[in-house]
């Protein structure tokens, strides 16, 4: 180049006397001629990088090799990770093969220090863009790990052996290790004078051998594989910081592991997840979204990514985190910024690029659990798909990618000036002016402006998402636990708990842990708040007013103590207190459900306490809304057709529909004839589905016989613990009737024989003609000659209540018309007006007679079924009038609508009403114990409990209600049977 065509680029360059004296010193040190043949082009890039960096313009002076980068041509595109990683392997092999390690490393760093000038070049000669520098200087750092990953590795193999882990098997393997990036380094947005944040992890437990290990010959172990690692990790840590003539790799940062300084180096899959699952805070949730692989084995880190997932992403958290996560930049603002640099501190200030991070980062923790487009590791690719989702307006994002783009630079300018780890613009006035031009602005009041707008634009969309107008609830009505004995006692005894100083061990278990195990500070906080939560729900007992707590709801737990036992029992069967408290704050309506279940259902209690996950899915999952009928069940039952053991899917099953149910019932979410329709089409699927199983097992290919539904089957009002009354019939061609008898035994021993997983129903096929002493199946013309001959007359008022369920569509269709025939009393001159002419009276005998001997001597205001009033009232008068009118309506409240709707049916509002009603208290006491319960509790305590879960605040007023309602349907049952 002339030396015209210098002074012109030198003129133009940021900074002039730096270019000059450059050019004058590798005079003297006879580089001249090599800078005379870089094209107009390549000068003034180099001009760009010696006006931008003081450090460069020196390691140029020195190795003045280093200027054959200077290739425009070259330097025009970026360099693929790929091509870096060939050159580095190739480089590297034969040292490594010849056991020259200080050689490979030696070499490393002088490759390190070639592609960062490169770098450097493309960046200040403005060739590239922030995104494409921060991705190469992220690949470049991928590429320097992994090859002093692969150093280190070969000479601790060599000098210690292998670490190794058995399996599920016990069978020795080779343990895995990998090295995720955290951080800018995670999120492929590393700067040029970056840390990089480093995780270290290792797959399984285990122990070093020089020698393979085998199940018979197991050699001496050298150490174990935790110190293995945790010296792998020291010493590669070591490496790639170590000053030396050649410089440094990078500084390493493993602060960001679990336990920070205080926890080991290394970490295995299992002791991370422990970790996390425990004591996780929200920081470290933001921190793991930029978690990734920068090198080591490819199953563990994808495992490790899958199993923190749900911590990172979790699919409901609390909006108070903006408040944790506003106190921690406050807290930097206080405390880790100079004074005087808040507004000059382009990463950690008012305005900088930490903020940009912390909306991003927020909002994806926020909702990314729930929109897996969020889930993102790179801050501006996640801006554009913030907006896109509607969480930030598209102008917001647009100001924000500016902002960011435009920070960025400033702080890589800052950096790369004398390779330090800095983010404050200068308080000198000559080196802002500098930085005006290196960033492309004729002045520096030019460059001040555009700073402060992008300060001020971040600032603004900062406070939007982090300022409350309203303060965090404080957790100052809960006294400490440390010598507060007394106080704690006094509370609980004033919210009904029976055992105050029990209540409060358990209580103080739940927010502090059980002795053994490390509690995390914001565990404990949200443990706090759900004890607030559960008081809330506990009935007050005087004198209420001194509790300390405000605003007491009305008592809904029946027995706190109780409930609270089984909440202990929960969290230790969950395992992971940390994520559940999490969980249980974010969603606290899931919480309080959970203590209704305890407090409504013991048997359910149970169930949720042996399989903890159940409740977990059915909630998170949505499944609660959804209504089912029975094809969609038995649908979804063919799904386990495949399984080996059909009793354990059918159980399975059945406990979590139970349980999705149960769900909805407890709270009111269901009506009161919805959770027994849905009960019911659960047993219609179950019996199809077993019916098919014993067919495909007896390989039959259509269904034989039909399944007859009585009882509460056959009206579709199943309720908890209620037997499936059943009767098999058959075609009357049907010869072979003892092979009948098996596939029908097969069907009833599938619902309801007792396993480790208990049953799926009882059934009960003594209502079939000639009862227990007839045969199972029965033909249809044995059914029609048995009915209208022999039948006593409860057996053809029990016909009422049949309806086809499953099997032969075809005899189940005869076998309903059988049913209307033999239960229509309409007619004067009907078959069985002749054999009853009485019928209606006998009837109300055998209503008598039941009262008299099934209900409990004494115990007739308990009695809801049976005694006075109760629901077998309703029931006759329903059966009734079916039998009067000659309709065959099997579900006792659609025939009593009918019969209003038909007006023959006197007070027929008052008798629905107040059926209803003794039908709630009827599934809310069979729901506790999922057994055929109908009388109330004699004990107070218990009839206190049960009042309360029917909603009543005492049980004189339970009493009250129930002698009124039963007092009207006896009344109207008497204008039905004695008119």
């Amino acid at each position: 180049m002339k030396k015209t065509d210098w002074q012109k680029i030198i003129k133009a360059s940021a900074d002039p006397a730096r270019v000059q004296d450059f050019l004058n010193s590798t005079g003297e040190a006879g580089s001249r001629s090599q800078l005379d043949k870089l094209s107009a082009d390549s000068a003034r890039v180099l001009a760009a990088l010696l006006s931008g960096s003081q450090f460069l313009a020196e390691l140029l002076l020195a190795q003045p090799g280093l200027l054959a980068i200077f290739d425009f041509e070259r330097l025009r595109f970026p360099r693929r990770a790929q091509g870096l990683r060939r050159e580095v392997e190739d480089t590297l092999k034969s040292l490594r093969d010849a056991r020259d390690y200080a050689g490979a490393l030696a070499e490393l760093r002088r490759f390190k220090q070639r592609e960062m000038l490169r770098i450097a070049a493309r960046d200040l000669g403005r060739l590239t863009d922030v995104v494409e520098v921060t991705r190469e200087l992220s690949d470049l750092a991928d590429i320097c790990l992994d090859a002093v990953l692969q150093i280190v590795s070969q000479q601790f193999s060599e000098k210690f052996g292998m670490p190794f882990h058995q399996d599920d098997r016990g069978h020795w393997r080779p343990t895995p290790f990998c090295i995720f990036g955290l951080g800018k380094l995670g999120g492929q947005e590393l700067n040029y004078s970056s840390d990089v944040d480093l995780l270290f992890l290792y797959g399984e437990e285990g122990e070093v051998f020089k020698e393979p290990p085998a199940k018979k010959s197991l050699p001496r172990a050298v150490m174990s594989s935790h110190q293995f690692f945790c010296k792998l990790a020291e010493t590669l840590s070591a490496e790639v910081s170590r000053p030396t003539p050649d410089g440094f790799l990078y500084r390493v940062d493993s602060r960001l592991r679990p336990e920070g300084d205080a926890g080991p180096l290394a970490r295995s899959l299992a002791s991370c997840e422990n970790y996390y699952a425990q004591w996780g805070q929200t920081w470290e949730r933001m921190m793991l979204i930029k978690a990734r692989k920068v090198t080591g084995d490819e199953a563990l880190a994808t495992e490790f990514l899958e199993m923190i997932q749900p911590f990172r992403f979790p699919r409901s958290v609390s909006p108070e985190i903006l408040h944790e996560i506003a106190a921690t930049k406050e807290r930097i603002e206080n405390e880790v910024v100079r004074a005087g640099e808040l507004e000059r501190n382009v990463k950690l200030g008012r305005g900088g690029i930490r903020e940009i991070e912390f909306i991003v980062q927020s909002l994806q923790v926020l909702h990314a659990g729930r929109s897996p487009f969020l889930q993102i590791s790179q801050t501006l690719p996640c801006l554009e798909k913030l907006a896109q989702y509607g969480l930030i307006s598209r102008d917001d994002a647009r100001q924000l990618d500016a902002a960011c783009r435009f920070l960025r630079d400033v702080e890589h300018r800052l950096q790369m000036e004398n390779n330090l780890q800095t983010h404050t613009i200068p308080d000198d006035r000559l080196a802002q002016s500098r930085l005006a031009r290196l960033m492309n602005f004729k002045s520096l009041k030019e460059f001040q402006v555009a700073l402060h707008a992008h300060g001020r634009q971040v600032r603004r969309v900062y406070e939007s998402l982090f300022k409350s107008d309203s303060p965090r609830s404080p957790d100052a009505s809960l006294p400490g636990f440390a010598g507060a004995d007394d106080e704690w006692r006094h509370l609980l005894a004033a919210r009904s708990f029976r055992e105050p100083q029990k209540a409060m061990e358990l209580f103080k278990e739940f927010a502090e842990g059980p002795g053994y195990l490390h509690v995390s500070l914001r565990t404990t906080e949200l443990a706090r708040q759900l004890i607030l939560k559960y008081l809330s729900l506990c009935p007050p007992s005087p004198p209420a007013e001194k509790s300390g707590l405000q605003d007491v709801r009305s008592p809904i737990l029946s027995d706190p103590d109780r409930v609270l036992a089984r909440l202990d029992s929960f969290i230790a069967a969950y395992g992971s207190r940390a994520t559940l408290f999490e969980l249980w704050n974010n969603n606290p309506k899931f919480f309080e459900l959970l203590l209704l279940l305890f407090d409504r259902s013991e048997f359910l209690a149970g169930a949720a306490i042996h399989a903890p996950d159940l409740i977990d899915g059915l909630v998170t999952g949505g499944r609660l809304q959804r209504r089912k009928t029975a094809a969609g069940i038995l649908n979804e039952l063919r799904f386990g057709r495949d399984d080996a053991d059909q009793f354990l899917w059918l159980r399975r099953y059945h406990e979590t529909e139970l349980m999705r149910l149960a769900l909805r019932d407890i709270p009111g979410d269901a009506g009161v004839d919805q959770t027994p329709a849905e009960l019911s089409a659960l047993a219609e699927a179950c019996l199809q589905y077993a019916l098919e199983v014993v067919l495909r097992q007896n390989k039959i290919k259509s269904p034989p016989l039909a399944i007859i539904g009585l009882g509460k089957l056959g009206g579709g009002e199943i309720a908890y613990g209620s037997d499936l009354d059943l009767f098999f019939v058959a075609g009357s061609r049907e010869k072979n009737l003892p092979r009948l008898q098996k596939i029908a035994a097969g069907v009833m021993d599938l619902l309801s024989r007792r396993t480790e997983q208990g049953i799926v129903f009882h059934t009960d096929a003594r209502l079939r003609p000639d009862g227990e002493k007839g045969l199972l199946v029965q033909s249809l013309d044995a059914c029609e000659e048995y009915y209208r001959q022999r039948a006593q007359l409860w057996e053809i008022q029990a016909l009422t209540r049949a309806r086809f369920i499953a099997g032969n569509a075809a005899d189940g269709e005869k076998f309903q018309k059988l049913v209307v025939q033999m239960t229509d009393f309409s007619n004067p001159r009907s078959p069985n007006n002749r054999r009853f002419p009485d019928w209606k009276k006998e009837i109300h005998k055998m209503r008598l007679r039941i009262e008299n001997e099934r209900t409990p001597v004494g115990q007739d205001t308990l009695a809801i079924k049976t005694g006075k009033g109760g629901l077998m009232d309703v029931e006759f008068v329903a059966q009734v009038l079916c039998l009067e009118n000659g309709w065959h309506e099997p579900n006792t409240l659609r025939a009593l609508e009918r019969a209003r709707a038909n007006k023959i049916l006197p007070h027929a509002e008052k008798l629905i009403e107040n059926y209803l009603q003794l039908r709630r208290v009827e599934a809310i006491l069979r729901r506790w114990s999922d057994e055929g319960e109908t009388v109330l509790p004699d004990d107070a305590p218990a009839f206190y409990r049960v009042s309360v879960r029917c909603g009543f605040d005492s049980p004189e007023k339970f009493q009250a209600a129930l002698a009124k309602w039963r007092k009207a349907i006896r009344e109207v049952y008497a204008a039905v049977f004695l008119r």
